[in-house]
């Protein structure tokens, strides 16, 4: 075999590791592309959950008032009995009639307390439907951080693969000025 064979061979090889140079440049810019894409992603994820964390918070400080609504109702309530009885004692008179103050406002005690009702029951709805999207968040922001350190590790892989190429190409560079040596020394 003659020098000039083996240039070809050496300046084959040196084309060929540019190319994969070139490949493997290309495919870590895109790596660094879809990285970027994730992070800004994770950004979203979590700025979405810190803001379904503090509903949820504010919605359990609502439901934590139920009690109090509820304990201020039937107070509400109990003072209307009293003022009921008081004012049937006042206005039992034989020539008016006496009104039962409890008569009169039973449809809007009734109508609130159902409204309170309605509107715990819905609370609640709603804190549950936040708090599953929270745990879906979570899932998520997992999986994209997962995602980011994949894409990490793929462009630490394809950076040492290019610096393999790097060195092929070094080599045949060398091989390729060897032979171009002797080949010269022939003439």
């Amino acid at each position: 075999m003659d020098n000039e064979y083996y240039y070809n061979q050496a300046r084959s090889r040196y084309n060929n590791a540019c190319s994969e140079i070139n490949n493997c440049e290309n495919r870590v810019n895109e790596l660094i592309g879809e990285k970027n894409e994730a992070i800004d992603y994770l950004n979203s994820l979590n700025a979405d959950l810190v803001r379904h964390r503090e509903a949820s918070e504010d919605l359990a400080n609502v439901i934590a008032q139920e009690t109090d609504l509820t304990n201020s109702l039937n107070s509400v309530s109990t003072n209307m009995d009293e003022a009921s009885t008081s004012f049937t004692q006042m206005a039992d008179a034989p020539d008016s009639s006496s009104v039962n103050i409890n008569d009169v406002f039973s449809d809007e005690m009734t109508t609130t307390r159902n409204t309170l009702t309605e509107a715990m029951s819905t609370f609640r709805t709603k804190k549950s439907a936040v708090d599953t999207r929270i745990t879906e968040l979570e899932a998520e922001i997992r999986a994209t951080e997962t995602r980011i350190s994949d894409i990490e590790q793929a462009i630490r892989i394809t950076r040492a693969n290019a610096d393999a190429w790097r060195s092929t190409k070094s080599s045949a560079s060398m091989d390729m000025e060897y032979y171009r040596r002797r080949m010269d020394a022939e003439d």
